[in-house]
């Protein structure tokens, strides 16, 4: 049993690649940055199974992708099969202690972890940047994951611990607070400029689930009365949400490195899904497939190469790489069910990775208006593809903000073939039932795609406030 290597998962919640320095991004994460700093290596093209936390997680700790799991939306009475494998019932039964802290959120996909119970701790916010039950939350997981490392300073059995943060999730709770008209906060500090495509002329070329992304999404619904400079406020407050994560992660590093354990410890930071950040004029995730939403940080620090110089890697990676991974790492036999692939020969220069495509999926965010869609990312190329909907085609060389659908551009009618191509030979391969499902609004009711294109000319509830029960329309 010596021979079992140590495991920190370090969770943030709507986190997107772009906004941390590790990729270049402007938010001020000191101690994101210790975990790369000493031989990190970064993938800088790595995506979700789906931009949406249930399934998403769901995804990740069992290691297939969502069709396989059943759970497709957030709606909390699904639960993946009970005789499929996951990763915290595999390293428990190698002979690891398997500990989570913090967010859950996974449909029974944590089987074979212990899951401390969740709670919270006072935290103080200010009038622009108040704080709800998420940053209370991540409190009350740091405390817990810091109290378990110092317990374990003379145990000599590995451990296996994921420590699950919600922030920078707070931001959807800052939309609520400040949706429709409404005066900003002045933070005091500088507002961060607004991204390139926070703008674009191309809407109207995009699939109804996305031209009406309003109509299905709460957070989106509530921005519609938004001013250009309420999306700088938004960017401001989610880079603070940013940084108070941050701060809680640097405690659990410090925890780890006085617990004696730290030279012996994989560490891993990574996050479900992206957010917005206000490009192509939307808040928080839901529905559509680009970069801002889809495209997450994972980073691996190994303790072999602490004494080397951190890099980055280019190749396309999926979160579900984690779980074969982590069984390669170990030296414990993956899974048979696994869709990912093995990181660990790129990371250590024992080969390539050699992966054609990757598959991202969406079917909705509550039941209440359904969605279904999946994306095809290549290596230069993104498609997308909606039930009875219509298609996208980026070519991300010419166009990294995706700005223009190319798919009716006859110069791409090969490109759109190629990518249709393989969305039909993974659907085969994977048993994806995905050209069964079905479009619906909330009671099949079209009046929530009945106003003129554009995010700012919606008005009222969304379908999911409606659903819940929060409001009637």
């Amino acid at each position: 049993m010596n021979n079992l290597k140590n495991i920190l998962i370090i969770v943030t919640d709507q986190l997107s690649w772009q906004a941390l320095p590790v990729y270049g991004g402007m938010a001020e994460t000191p101690n994101i940055n210790r975990i790369m700093k000493e031989g990190g290596i970064a993938f800088d093209r790595c995506y979700t199974t789906v931009p949406l936390c249930m399934p998403a997680r769901a995804s990740i700790w069992s290691g297939v992708y969502p069709h396989e799991t059943g759970v497709l939306s957030n709606e909390g009475k699904k639960a993946i099969p009970a005789d499929l494998p996951t990763i915290g019932r595999v390293f428990s039964q190698a002979g690891y202690d398997t500990v989570h802290f913090g967010k859950t959120h996974d449909a029974g996909a944590l089987r074979g972890f212990y899951c401390e119970e969740e709670g919270s701790l006072e935290v103080e916010g200010t009038q622009a940047w108040p704080v709800s039950e998420d940053t209370k939350r991540d409190r009350f997981t740091t405390e817990k994951s810091v109290a378990y490392l110092q317990s374990i300073r003379d145990s000599e059995k590995p451990f296996f611990i994921i420590t699950d943060f919600v922030n920078p999730h707070d931001i959807c709770s800052w939309t609520g607070k400040n949706k429709g008209l409404h005066v900003d906060v002045d933070p005091g500090s500088p507002l961060p400029p607004l991204p390139p495509n926070f703008e674009f002329d191309d809407i109207e070329n995009r699939p109804d689930s996305v031209k009406y992304l309003c109509c299905s999404h709460t957070r989106q619904a509530q921005a519609s009365e938004w001013e250009s400079e309420s999306f700088r406020y938004y960017l401001a407050a989610y880079y603070h949400y940013i940084q108070r994560v941050d701060a809680e992660i640097g405690l659990v590093l410090d925890a780890l490195e006085k617990s004696g354990k730290y030279e012996e410890t994989l560490i891993l930071f990574m996050s479900d899904h992206g957010d917005s950040m206000a490009c192509h004029g939307k808040v928080t995730k839901d529905v559509d497939f680009y970069e801002e939403t889809n495209r997450v940080p994972l980073i691996f620090n190994i303790p072999k190469f602490r004494n080397q110089p951190s890099r980055t890697e280019h190749v396309l990676t999926s979160l579900l790489d984690l779980f074969p991974t982590l069984c390669s790492y170990a030296g414990i036999e993956q899974p048979m069910t696994l869709r990912g692939e093995n990181l660990m020969p790129l990371m250590m220069g024992q080969g390539k990775l050699e992966r054609e495509y990757i598959i991202g999926q969406w079917y909705s965010e509550w039941d209440f208006s359904i969605s279904p869609g999946r994306m095809v990312r290549t290596d230069a190329y993104k498609y997308t593809h909606y039930i009875g909907d219509g298609e996208e085609l980026f070519d991300l060389a010419k166009d990294p903000y995706e700005t223009k659908n190319v798919a009716r551009h006859a110069a791409y009618a090969e490109q759109l073939a190629v990518h249709r191509k393989l969305l039909e030979d993974h659907i085969v391969k994977t048993k994806d039932n995905f050209m069964n499902l079905h479009w619906r609004e909330l009671n099949d009711d079209l009046q929530w795609r009945s106003h003129e294109i554009g995010y700012g000319k919606h008005r009222g509830p969304s379908v999911s406030e409606v659903g819940k029960g929060l409001v009637k329309r």
